[in-house]
């Protein structure tokens, strides 16, 4: 059991989710495409690499480029949850209009398949990580801090009223957009008296940037007043134009009460999130961290069995299962899932691993050769422990 053990301190340690979006990748913005280009093919199975060159051809408006970049990005990390959101902003930036068309509900034609896709992709950013950061704002908007200088005094102090927390989100400035969104709200909608008229947009807003500076209670109270609205919302059966429904909420509000340390309540919201909807994978998953620090082993295993049956565009999903079942002992039965997530995305490398894994168990050193060999082909540089383990097993296999 031991060496089974020792696969998932492996996997923790080496095949970590791309960075978030922060100053000094963001950085490589600045520099010219074609060393962009360059820093990218040092390793084309990066999803990370992939993800801010798409951002550097975005400045540039190439937009095809961008646009299949961003998939590839997602391909290579199925959870890569800035990918996704950046996904979402894209048409707005490709067509400076759509904002209001779909504010005043006249989206021409040609454009609402593109709206109704990118919907899609800021739902599946939320649900696939809560606290996805929100720098693409900075590219997607083009965002830079005016001068003070080169206002007049009057159009300062009304950006600073009203437009400065947007700025401070594109610069990953959270706990200063925190304060401007409560000043807001008190000053221009009289929160205290009237915490109804606050907007949804702001409580949205608010309630990110006090989850992203661990202002926990304050960001669980604006999800909450969020959920409320859209229940009501939803029972007076009015159409909202917002790229969430009243079950993300619950989502968010689990995944808060979670990072709060709240476990019980956790565990109670991402099963009320899952009545509403089986298919969130992701609170299948965090339901099984949470069994699994409890010692509800079986619990856990249960969860990623539900998450892997539902997740019809999610190898990760069937990889977590595998190797549940793996570190189980359960070594014949991990093979098939692992074997449906590279049916699903070839591109992704960490099942060819395991698989490997699973091959010298059941003493197939053909196979697992094979299986060593593709996962070093696919798997990016940066998960150094894992080639490095893998190479080493392919290198002793018996010829």
């Amino acid at each position: 059991m031991s060496r089974r053990i020792s696969l998932v301190l492996l996997w923790l340690f080496s095949t970590v989710a791309p960075a978030p979006v922060h100053g000094q990748r963001l950085a490589l913005l600045d520099r010219k495409l074609k060393e962009v280009e360059a820093w990218a093919r040092e390793d084309t199975n990066d999803a990370e690499r992939q993800y801010f060159l798409a951002l550097r051809h975005w400045k540039e408006h190439h937009w095809r480029e961008t646009d299949s970049l961003l998939r590839l990005a997602i391909q290579l990390e199925p959870r890569y949850a800035e990918a996704y959101l950046a996904l979402y902003y894209l048409p707005f930036s490709r067509r400076t209009s759509l904002r209001d068309e779909e504010l005043d509900g006249r989206v021409p034609d040609s454009w609402k398949s593109a709206l109704k896709e990118a919907n899609r992709f800021y739902q599946r950013a939320f649900r696939t990580d809560p606290m996805v950061t929100l720098n693409i704002l900075s590219v997607a908007y083009d965002i830079e801090e005016p001068r003070a200088i080169d206002l007049a005094p009057s159009e300062y102090l009304a950006y600073q009223r009203c437009c400065a927390w947007a700025v401070d989100f594109g610069l990953g400035r959270y706990r200063s957009a925190y304060e401007r969104l409560k000043t807001l709200a008190q000053r221009e909608y009289d929160e205290t008296k009237h915490p109804d008229r606050v907007p949804d947009g702001l409580l949205w807003y608010r309630g990110l940037a006090g989850a992203h500076t661990m202002q926990i209670d304050g960001a669980i109270a604006d999800f909450r007043a969020l959920l409320d609205r859209a229940i009501k919302k939803s029972q007076r059966d009015e159409i909202v134009h917002v790229p969430l429904e009243d079950n993300e909420y619950r989502f968010m509000l689990a995944a808060l009460h979670h990072v709060a340390g709240h476990t019980d309540s956790a565990v109670v919201l991402y099963q009320e999130a899952l009545e509403h909807d089986l298919g969130l994978v992701m609170a299948h998953t965090y339901l099984a961290s949470i069994y699994d620090k409890t010692g509800r082993a079986e619990d856990a295993m249960t969860e990623r069995r539900r998450a892997a049956e539902v997740s019809s565009d999610d190898p990760t999903a069937l990889f977590d299962l595998g190797m549940s079942l793996f570190n189980w002992g359960m070594t014949t039965q991990a093979e098939e899932p692992l074997r449906q997530a590279i049916t699903l995305n070839a591109r992704y490398s960490p099942p060819y691993y395991l698989l490997g894994r699973v091959d010298e168990d059941l003493g197939r050193a053909s196979d697992a050769r094979a299986h060593y060999t593709q996962f070093l082909a696919l798997a990016p540089l940066r998960m150094g422990d894992l080639r490095a383990n893998a190479q080493q097993r392919l290198d002793s296999l018996p010829k």
